[in-house]
């Protein structure tokens, strides 16, 4: 999917820079500081209620014929609410606390297309954010203390989800596609660097 997406190739550097972060080569080299995992579970939580607003506006927003991957994505984003609360429990990490600016800039973009954009702008947009993520954390081995982390969101199941959407995105093509899959990718790139630096 990666090599035959125009949206990604058309992204040139951006895609590089959201997918390679210097956090994920810290964390799979085992060299990222335990307060710079910490900042990034607590703010990536965040952000996921965040694209739980976000794609339930694109779902119904959305053509028929997307609605059971969307619905899908969902409730698979439910889920990982429920995940993210756990581990935060277990590593007493307070997911109470204030969006970075990075976060928030982040997030409101999403939220301000979601209302402004047409549906297959915000396929791209979600395709952005999902496959940015699956080939960043696919690039890890799955070992270490945070393996568990590196197979959730690099696990079959997941890049199943991401070819759908670049499906969809295909199916339902656009002028302005283009532009909002590439910003996506640099707010995916300030968000981990924030994560790496607060």
């Amino acid at each position: 999917m990666f090599d035959s997406s125009s949206l990604i190739r058309n992204a040139g550097s951006l895609w590089e820079e959201a997918t390679q972060p210097g956090f994920l080569k810290a964390l799979g080299a085992g060299t990222l500081p335990p307060e710079a995992f910490r900042r990034w579970l607590a703010q990536d939580y965040l952000f996921a209620k965040a694209l739980v607003a976000f794609q339930s506006i694109l779902t119904a927003k959305a053509p028929r014929d997307c609605h059971k991957l969307l619905i899908q994505g969902l409730t698979a984003l439910d889920r990982e609410l429920d995940w993210f609360e756990a581990h935060a429990a277990r590593l007493d990490v307070d997911l109470n606390v204030s969006p970075h600016r990075s976060c928030r800039r982040y997030a409101d973009f999403l939220l301000r297309c979601a209302y402004t954009e047409p549906p297959p702008v915000l396929l791209a947009m979600l395709l952005g954010v999902e496959a940015s993520y699956l080939a960043a954390w696919s690039a890890l081995p799955a070992a270490g203390p945070y393996a568990e982390f590196i197979e959730r969101w690099s696990s079959a199941p997941f890049g199943e989800y991401v070819a759908g959407l670049d499906l969809l995105a295909l199916r339902y093509p656009h002028p302005d596609a283009q532009e909002h899959f590439s910003q996506v990718l640099v707010h995916e790139g300030e968000f981990w660097k924030m994560s790496a630096e607060g």
